[in-house]
C-alpha cells in the first residue's frame, strides 16, 4: 500500500508539472521607442501628440529614472515619457493635462481566452483602456483625501503597483491606451508590467488524468488479489 500511495502522490504531481507546461505565459511591459525590447510582447510604447496636452509632433518616447522618488520600475519594464527631462530631478515642468501613450500586441485565439493582469505606475495617475474599454479609471481630483503631494495619494499613482485583469482581449491585434492624468505639475511619466496566460486544453488534460488514474486503479486491483 505504501507503493500504491506514492504511485498515486506522484501522479498528482505529474498532473500539475501536464498543466504548467501547457499553460504558455506571454509578458507585458513598458519601453521607450528607441529602447531595446526586454523581452515582451507588445510594441514600445507610443506617445499621443495630437491627443496630449503637450503636442510635441512626435510620437517617441524615452526611459527614464524614478530616481528613488518614485518606486522602482517594474519587471521587464522601464518608466517611460514623452520627454526625457520629465523624470523626477529633472528641470522639465509637466503642464497640467492629459499625456495619452499607446502600446500593442498580437494574440493568438488560444492566448486572447486565457487570462491577464497588468500592473501600473504613474505620476500622477492614470486611466487604462484596452481596446477601447476602459480597464482601470484614475484617481480623482485633488482634494481634501488627496493632495497630489508626490503624485496621486490613491491608486493609481507612482508609490504602490496597481495592478488590475485584462478583459477582453482579442485574437489578433490588441491596443492598450494609458491616460496619465498630469495633477499638480512637476514630473511625470508611465511604468507597466503584466502578463497574459492561455487556459490548458481540457481534452488533453482530461486524457493525461484518465491514463495516470487508470494506472492507479490496475494497481489497487493487483494489490488487492495479493
Amino acid at each position: 500500500m505504501k507503493n500504491l500511495r506514492t504511485l498515486v502522490t506522484v501522479s498528482a504531481l505529474l498532473v500539475s508539472a501536464n498543466v504548467a507546461a501547457h499553460a504558455d505565459t506571454l509578458l507585458l511591459g513598458s519601453y521607450g521607442t528607441g529602447a531595446v525590447n526586454p523581452g515582451v510582447i507588445n510594441s514600445a510604447v507610443s506617445y499621443s501628440p495630437t491627443t496630449s496636452t503637450v503636442n510635441t509632433g512626435s510620437t517617441s518616447t524615452f526611459n527614464i529614472s524614478p530616481d528613488g522618488t518614485w518606486h522602482a520600475a517594474l519587471p521587464t519594464s522601464s518608466y517611460v515619457s514623452f520627454n526625457a527631462g520629465t523624470a523626477p530631478g529633472s528641470s522639465y515642468v509637466a503642464p497640467n493635462g492629459d499625456y495619452f501613450y499607446t502600446t500593442s500586441f498580437i494574440l493568438s485565439s488560444a492566448m486572447a481566452a486565457g487570462t491577464g493582469t497588468i500592473s501600473v505606475l504613474a505620476d500622477d495617475t492614470v486611466s487604462v483602456i484596452l481596446n477601447g474599454t476602459q480597464v482601470l479609471a484614475a484617481a480623482g481630483p485633488m482634494g481634501p483625501s488627496n493632495s497630489y503631494a508626490k503624485c496621486s495619494d490613491t491608486g493609481p499613482n507612482c508609490i504602490t503597483p496597481t495592478t488590475v485583469a485584462l478583459t477582453g482581449l482579442l485574437a489578433g491585434l490588441n491596443q492598450i491606451t494609458f491616460d496619465v492624468k498630469q495633477v499638480n505639475g512637476a514630473s511625470e511619466g508611465l511604468d507597466f508590467s503584466g502578463a497574459i496566460s492561455s487556459v490548458p486544453e481540457p481534452t488533453s488534460l482530461a486524457l493525461f488524468g484518465t491514463g495516470l488514474f487508470g494506472a492507479v486503479g490496475l494497481l489497487r486491483r493487483r494489490y488487492s488479489r495479493s
